[in-house]
């Protein structure tokens, strides 16, 4: 276990203690994280964040404010002991600190933290955040099973704070408490940013977990593409191994790790589309930052990308392989189309999650007040299909 404390920062006047439970601390997991601890600890609030010490995401530990106290347990490959000295460790938590709240991060923290929730005082609020576990859709029934049982057990039922509008509404007759939404925000940096579009016609892509199947629609589509003979050029943004450096060669697409988002924000920016190809169960990061960007954006038609882009206002969805081409075409040809709905999608974007958003909605559920309602305008007819 590694403590790495820097109380040395905390704030002047303390508003309560907050201790975060947390499994796998992805990139999706973190750009809620980061934000929502960064409001609590300016708006007064102690905070301890006990994760699990993946190697491939320790880089998001040090992007935590200063003055956070953060507690990892380091992570066995091969075994699944790391929980029970996660367990452990929460519960030496809860034993010598007073928590005013604890939040829960993900599915497992969830079971692990209700079921701990009977050793914490009463006024101890309990939220809980699933982030796009993709038990909310595959292991259903457990979890209902699960609540069930701790409901008989007299463990208390958390509240739910959602960081997506598709989690929230998975979460519908799921859970017996109130669901509020305080939606993953962007930074402010793609926002402020001023795009300039590469000489030649450049789509770009990326995923910040370098998920192998993310990367391998990418590829499949670039190859599609360069057969169309559109003169298309192609750069992938994400975490590369051997094997995935070797696809993206293959396919002709450049590819870059990047963790600095000064550097992403100037490479995403020189694109003309951005190409959502994933298939991922958590909050499309990388889509969020593109269309804050203002970039024309194409992504597959899944639930996580119907959240945040209206199709035909604010962004094009397809559903084959041929219509994905046939959106990409249709762009590449009309450069007023991209300034369309490159300034639409940047527009929905910063009035929904913009920092500012996260700091009401998210003091508002601390607080016991309603979360700010992050439900989309809704979109008439005309707005469907851009002239």
């Amino acid at each position: 276990m590694t403590d790495l404390s820097n109380a040395h920062h905390a704030p002047d006047r303390v508003q309560g203690h907050v201790l975060h439970i947390v499994g796998d601390l992805t990139e999706a997991v973190f750009g809620f994280m980061g934000p929502a601890t960064e409001t609590l600890a300016r708006a007064g609030y102690q905070q301890t964040v006990v994760m699990l010490d993946q190697p491939s995401h320790r880089h998001l530990q040090g992007r935590f404010r200063k003055g956070i106290h953060l507690v990892t347990v380091p992570c066995e490959p091969r075994s699944r002991r790391h929980w029970l000295t996660l367990a452990r460790v929460v519960q030496q938590q809860i034993g010598q600190q007073a928590f005013s709240a604890v939040h829960l991060h993900g599915f497992l923290p969830w079971a692990l933290g209700t079921r701990m929730g009977r050793l914490l005082p009463r006024e101890t609020r309990v939220y809980y955040s699933p982030h796009g576990s993709r038990t909310l859709g595959l292991l259903r029934p457990l979890q209902i099973a699960l609540g069930g049982l701790m409901s008989l057990a007299g463990v208390r039922q958390p509240e739910v704070i959602a960081s997506s509008l598709s989690d929230a509404q998975r979460l519908k007759g799921l859970v017996a408490a109130t669901i509020q939404t305080a939606e993953t925000p962007v930074d402010e940096r793609f926002f402020q940013a001023v795009r300039h579009e590469a000489r030649r016609p450049l789509l770009v892509s990326g995923d910040p977990e370098g998920n192998p199947r993310s990367v391998e629609l990418f590829c499949r589509l670039a190859v599609l593409l360069s057969a169309a003979e559109l003169g298309l050029s192609f750069n992938w943004y994400g975490p590369t191994d051997e094997l995935t450096a070797a696809r993206l060669k293959a396919a002709n697409v450049g590819g870059f790790s990047i963790h600095e988002t000064a550097e992403l924000v100037s490479r995403l920016s020189a694109g003309w589309i951005f190409m959502a190809a994933s298939e991922t169960e958590e909050f499309p990061v990388m889509l969020s930052w593109a269309m804050a960007l203002g970039l024309p954006c194409v992504a597959a038609d899944t639930p996580h990308h119907r959240d945040l882009i209206r199709d035909g206002a604010t962004g094009l969805l397809y559903r084959s392989e041929e219509e994905a081409l046939a959106q990409v075409s249709r762009l590449i040809d009309d450069p007023a189309l991209r300034e369309k709905l490159g300034q639409a999608a940047r527009q929905q974007v910063r009035e929904r999650l913009s920092p500012a958003r996260l700091d009401q909605a998210i003091l508002g559920a601390y607080a016991g007040a309603p979360g700010l309602d992050a439900t989309p305008p809704r979109v008439t007819p005309a707005e469907q299909s851009p002239a």
